[in-house]
């Protein structure tokens, strides 16, 4: 594996689009899953944990506001999950590339 596969797992962490079957458990049990594996990828730093546990948090609120049929809540549910895994790609990508460079100055 190399140090941008967090990248493969992250991306699986996004709503399933229109499904008939959807369930907020298994959504967030998902993410949940997904977020451990990008987690193990990298050295998290504190913020990449914090990150992670409010992506988990939003994709909760989601799956919440998907089941209940709370339209009006349902768009902002999405946003507000979209924004927080971006700032936890940016976060995981800040952890990667620190790893890399420290690969490279232990190699040298």
């Amino acid at each position: 594996m190399t140090t941008q596969d967090w990248r493969i797992y992250l991306a699986r962490s996004a709503p399933p689009g229109a499904i008939l079957d959807f369930s907020a458990a298994e959504f967030a049990l998902e993410v949940a899953i997904n977020l451990r594996y990008c987690l193990n990828l990298v050295r998290p730093t504190p913020e990449c944990i914090d990150l992670a546990e409010f992506v988990l948090l939003r994709a909760a609120d989601y799956g919440a506001a998907r089941t209940d049929d709370r339209s009006h809540l349902f768009a902002e549910a999405e946003n507000a999950l979209a924004q927080a895994t971006r700032l936890l790609e940016i976060e995981l990508d800040y952890c990667s590339r620190r790893e890399m460079k420290q690969d490279c100055d232990q190699a040298a």
